[in-house]
């Protein structure tokens, strides 16, 4: 099946308006929590929910690229029961947020029938890295594994400044608020205690050292975003100790003095680069000097190569700078690529590189029939 010319030359300005790929997602159904809960545990199945948001690009392009493609709406409706609930229009959303203190969107929640959280995951995905982390999610699901850190029911529970956190305001608590209820606590892993942390922008010591050595198992509990909350801001007060400037010298050494503690939590290369993209990219507008430690550390984070030249556009003006991106980018692409790094370096590579810029217009081309665009 091929693509209209005119589909992918707009895919590949990045152009093309949503509009035009609206398929069909009936896969999804609207009924109370309850309702959803006796259908799961009659079939057998866990409950697949996307909480999202009227406005939301990436959500928006999930509802119309990805949830209806052709294989990702038949493994949704052959595995889960699926729903979605607005965070802000629904009351229901809301309680989801404070339940699971989610903070981006769109968040897809696999839940059991009883209530058990199975997997999370945000952000838009094209539809086969989506796929796969559905895939996971029903592997999880029928090995047992599960996220017990959370409570089986969803309902706002917590102090007034949590429930404050979660209601129409926004309240953000004050972090001597936070560090007075934190110091009440007896057990640094229940739930109430762990969303503290992640609201705390400067945590004791006592808990960022426990934090730290035992991050593994607070991933475990928790999933995804509550630890990326308080992983965060200990990165962010950490950065405190660069200087303003760049300066490569101190950076390693900041570097030599932190890999211990962080390397606990199993993925340090991937800290380290966010502390280069931290200080490099978004402190120093430096592109060159994260793209040589890039090339230097082989990271092969394909988002870290995606969003580059957003936050250095001037930097790309330097053809050097250009001619060393791609250099990295070439270790890390490949046609599994995200459609959007893809369209991009097609239109990169477009004048210097045809030849090089047909193969990534091609696997572009082949990855967006996959998500509908076609005849």
């Amino acid at each position: 099946m091929m693509i209209k010319k005119t589909i992918c030359a707009l895919l590949l300005a990045g152009l093309l308006p949503l509009a035009s790929m609206a398929q069909d997602s009936t896969q999804f159904i609207k009924a109370s929590w309850n309702e959803l809960l006796a259908k799961a545990k009659k079939e057998k199945k866990p409950i697949f929910v996307d909480t999202y948001f009227e406005g939301c690009h990436a959500c928006k392009d999930m509802e119309v690229r990805v949830f209806p493609s052709k294989d990702v709406k038949q493994y949704m409706l052959d595995n889960f029961i699926n729903t979605g609930f607005d965070v802000f229009k629904e009351e229901f959303g809301n309680d989801l947020c404070a339940r699971y203190m989610l903070h981006g969107f769109p968040t897809y929640l696999v839940i059991s029938p009883e209530g058990k959280l199975v997997s999370m995951d945000l952000g838009y995905h094209d539809a086969d890295v989506f796929l796969k982390f559905l895939k996971e999610a029903i592997a999880r699901y029928k090995t047992g594994k599960f996220h017990d850190g959370f409570a089986t029911t969803i309902a706002k529970e917590g102090p007034q400044w949590y429930q404050q956190f979660y209601s129409k305001s926004r309240e953000f608590p004050k972090d001597s608020i936070v560090r007075d209820f934190l110091a009440k606590q007896k057990d640094k892993k229940a739930e109430m205690t762990v969303k503290a942390m992640a609201l705390c922008r400067s945590l004791p010591a006592d808990y960022r050292a426990y934090y730290l050595a035992n991050r593994q198992s607070y991933k475990d509990l928790f999933g995804i975003d509550v630890n990326t909350g308080i992983l965060d801001n200990i990165m962010k007060k950490d950065m405190l100790e660069l200087p303003s400037k760049y300066d490569e010298a101190a950076f390693n050494e900041f570097l030599k003095k932190h890999e211990t503690e962080y390397a606990a939590g199993g993925d340090w290369d991937k800290i380290k680069m966010d502390f280069a993209m931290m200080f490099m990219v978004r402190n120093n507008k430096n592109a060159k000097a994260f793209i040589e430690f890039s090339i230097a550390n082989q990271d092969k984070n394909e988002n870290n190569a995606r969003v580059l030249p957003f936050y250095n556009y001037e930097a790309f003006k330097d053809p050097e700078v250009t001619e060393l991106y791609l250099k990295w980018v070439r270790t890390l692409v490949n046609e599994g690529s995200s459609l959007e790094l893809l369209s991009s370096l097609a239109q990169r590579t477009k004048e210097k590189y045809p030849e090089e810029s047909k193969k990534y217009a091609a696997w572009a081309s082949a990855k967006a029939a996959v998500m509908g665009m076609s005849k």
